[in-house]
């Protein structure tokens, strides 16, 4: 068989091509562009990637007016088109008073939520009076939003500032589709449960149809705060909570950033002056360069930070005169009286630590609390041997990534906080407890001293795994769900509700194509692979249709070839095994050239996996040979992030773009990386038994209950009766869906009568 090779990464025009005939609406507390005395371009990491996005679809955004001049030049309903010099889109402003700026966003969003939810307690304020404004503001985003709607709108609201403004909407527009990304951690129940308002939040989140977090840890959290607090049914294996006679998807979406602009950024002339510039200003010479970059607030550890580098000096007295600690700060929030303090802190602390180790030629902590454009943080970046990250607790962190798109050099390395989001997929960065000086302390010195191939090693990895997850990838991934999530709901129907159109597209064709997925579709799922077993009944409705001369079966299932047919039992139908990297029928075998050579990466990877798991209690590893599964199905809950980070750690020991995970139903697959899944691979058997233009002759019916089949209903749209087999409505590209094992039987019952031999 061919190889070919991996699609492009996905860019802007992938929500347009997902969401076809549906104008997008983007609802933020912060604008993308701010008019004041000049118009400040969007540099944020969410507002900067979504802008390009707006810029290519179209569409509305809903956001506060925060610029002295915005009201100066938007119309009469309080809009003006963006960017300024080639409008694209329509940015509808939102007035608010200097007092529901004080209580709704200094207020309740920045000192209730805020500090609660990266459970900095101590610092959290509830005052009802910012309660009563942060309901007063979400109506108003949630009013202005409904004003604005035009056809067929996909409403994506963003974070913690706007948690009731779904239901808001809801109640307005009840058929509205809406999802919202929060991008700040949720915390376990213990904690959350603090709050006074805690039922009311999450009540408000429930109201959309999907709701995104960064990490599984943070979905997992919110499902089991919904359950607490409103007694919510909550389907973990599937991601729904039912509440209030509504469904809503739960899933995790890592964030990331526009890698390639920054990596355009970084490798330009423009950055090469700035870097020559900076190590002139700042004096950094011949020094080895330590980086920090931070907005001034309590959760980045930043005092935490100057301990550790100042235990540094200490310890290793020879790097004194050849260090540099850099510390890009930029103050935020300063109307709260907990970020003036942190302010005068951290620039107390490094005046201290300046005086006691700095000499007139020397001093170790240089300190930017000025604003930097972005091409001179790029070259921040790439003049650094070291980035720390030292969040004491962060939903994702983006300052790891900005550096390892910026580092053109391959050469620094990233000392990265395990209280970070970012951490989740950063294995090949050192990773720290920033609550540890010593321990940071002493990773700062081991960064430092790291052999050059190390260092190249570790950032190749870091720069590979960043470019196949950027912004757009993220992006993708929220809309992917979201139109199979509306796909579901316009089109997706209970099979047996529509058996009549079915039977007459069966009857129609010369052929029937029955191809079906195995556990969880022919056979119940175990807790453990080796305990599935096939009904009989279906068994024997599978020999039924296979000895139909007008019928083709096959079984298109992740288990080995071996497994999948001794299961099975039935010589005269297909197989393909390893999500269809190998195929065989009845006198003939093949498999993907390419997924053979990397067999041995692939064993090598399992012996390692078995190694570092043996200790986590019910971890399954099992090497198929040409793919491998990591079952947690039976992994206690507190244990499964473990299992998670350990498969990411030992695929960055591979070669970059040679294998790769895949979530499955309480299973990582690990796969070669290639354009190949099952819906390539059912319509290569088709191709193969039926011949060119089989889509005219034949009626195909493939029924899976997982996501990986998602690629077959993909693949098989407009030619095949797609059938999910799920017991909750779900994002789904499949047409139909079932409930159970127990009615995909029925369904084959059905077909089996519709077919007759032929004579």
């Amino acid at each position: 068989m061919v190889s070919t090779s991996a699609q492009p990464p996905p860019g802007p025009g992938t929500v347009r091509d997902l969401l076809p005939g549906r104008s997008l609406v983007v609802v933020t507390n912060r604008e993308p562009y701010v008019h004041s005395t000049l118009i400040e371009r969007p540099t944020g990491g969410l507002v900067a990637a979504l802008d390009p996005v707006m810029q290519e679809t179209g569409g509305l955004w809903v956001a506060w007016g925060s610029g002295e001049a915005d009201f100066d030049v938007v119309d009469e309903r309080g809009c003006v088109q963006v960017p300024p010099e080639a409008p694209r889109y329509t940015l509808r402003r939102l007035r608010l008073s200097r007092r529901e700026v004080e209580r709704f966003y200094h207020g309740y969003a920045n000192q209730s939520l805020w500090p609660l939810f990266h459970m900095a307690m101590d610092k959290a304020r509830f005052a009802r009076r910012y309660w009563a404004a942060y309901q007063m503001v979400n109506h108003r985003f949630a009013e202005t939003t409904f004003e604005m709607l035009g056809q067929n709108p996909v409403v994506w609201i963003h974070d913690y500032h706007l948690a009731l403004c779904p239901r808001y909407l809801r109640e307005l527009k009840p058929d509205l589709f809406i999802m919202q990304f929060w991008h700040i951690p949720w915390p376990a129940w213990d904690v959350y449960r603090m709050c006074p308002q805690s039922a009311e939040l999450i009540e408000g989140l429930l109201a959309n149809d999907l709701l995104g977090f960064h990490l599984p840890r943070h979905v997992a959290n919110f499902m089991d705060c919904a359950a607490h607090e409103l007694g919510a049914e909550v389907d973990r294996q599937q991601g729904f909570i039912r509440h209030g006679g509504r469904c809503t998807l739960v899933r995790a979406f890592p964030i990331s950033i526009d890698v390639g602009a920054w990596g355009r950024i970084a490798s330009s002339r423009d950055c090469e002056r700035w870097m020559a510039r900076l190590r002139r200003r700042l004096r950094l010479d011949d020094r080895q360069v330590c980086l920090g970059v931070d907005r001034l607030d309590y959760t980045k550890g930043i005092l935490e930070r100057l301990r550790a580098i100042e235990l540094l000096l200490q310890r290793v007295p020879e790097l004194r005169d050849r260090f540099v600690y850099v510390q890009k700060a930029a103050p935020s929030r300063t109307r709260i009286l907990a970020y003036r303090q942190l302010q005068q802190q951290v620039e107390a602390e490094i005046t201290r630590i300046n005086a006691v180790y700095g000499t007139p030629h020397w001093q170790p902590i240089v300190y930017i609390p000025r604003p930097i454009p972005v091409v001179g943080m790029a070259a921040l970046y790439r003049l650094a041997d070291v980035c720390l990250v030292t969040s004491l607790q962060d939903g994702m962190n983006l300052v790891g990534k900005e550096f390892v798109a910026s580092q053109q050099d391959e050469r620094g390395v990233l000392v990265l906080s395990s209280l970070a989001g970012a951490i989740e997929a950063s294995p090949w960065s050192i990773a720290i407890n920033p609550y540890d000086t010593e321990g940071v302390a002493e990773a700062v010195r081991q960064a430092l001293s790291m052999p050059e191939q190390e260092r190249r090693q570790r950032m190749v990895q870091m720069r590979s795994h960043l470019a196949r997850h950027d912004i757009y990838h993220w992006m993708e991934q929220s809309f992917r769900a979201a139109a199979r999530l509306l796909d579901t709901q316009e089109r997706t129907h209970w099979v047996f509700a529509d058996l009549e159109p079915i039977r007459n597209a069966v009857a129609g064709r010369d052929h029937l194509a029955v191809l079906l997925d195995f556990d969880g579709t022919l056979a119940e799922i175990a807790d453990r692979p080796d305990d599935v077993q096939l009904d009989p009944r279906l068994r024997g409705l599978l020999e039924r249709l296979g000895h139909n001369p007008r019928v083709l079966v096959a079984v298109i299932s992740g288990r080995t070839l071996e497994d999948i047919r001794r299961r099975v039992g039935l010589e005269h139908i297909l197989y393909a095994g390893n999500h269809g990297l190998e195929l065989a029928g009845p006198g003939w075998r093949v498999a993907r050239d390419d997924a053979v050579e990397a067999r041995g990466l692939v064993a090598a990877c399992c012996d390692r996996l078995s190694l570092r798991l043996r200790d986590v209690r019910d971890a399954l590893v099992e090497n198929k040979g040409l793919s491998a599964s990591v079952h947690f199905r039976l992994v206690p809950r507190g244990e499964i992030e473990t299992v998670r980070r350990i498969v990411l750690e030992e695929l960055g020991r591979v070669p970059p773009g040679r294998l790769e995970a895949r979530q499955g139903k309480m299973v990582l697959e690990i796969l070669p990386v290639l354009d190949w899944d099952k819906g390539r691979a059912a319509r290569w058997l088709l191709e193969h038994a039926l011949g060119d233009g089989w889509e005219a002759r034949c009626t195909v019916v493939y029924a899976g209950d997982d996501s990986t089949d998602e690629d077959a209903f993909v693949a098989l749209a407009g030619t095949g009766i797609t059938v999910r087999v799920t017991q909750y409505p779900q994002p789904t590209a499949a047409r139909y869906l079932v409930r159970t094992v127990g009615e995909v039987g029925r369904l084959l019952e059905a077909l089996a009568g519709w077919m007759p031999a032929s004579t």
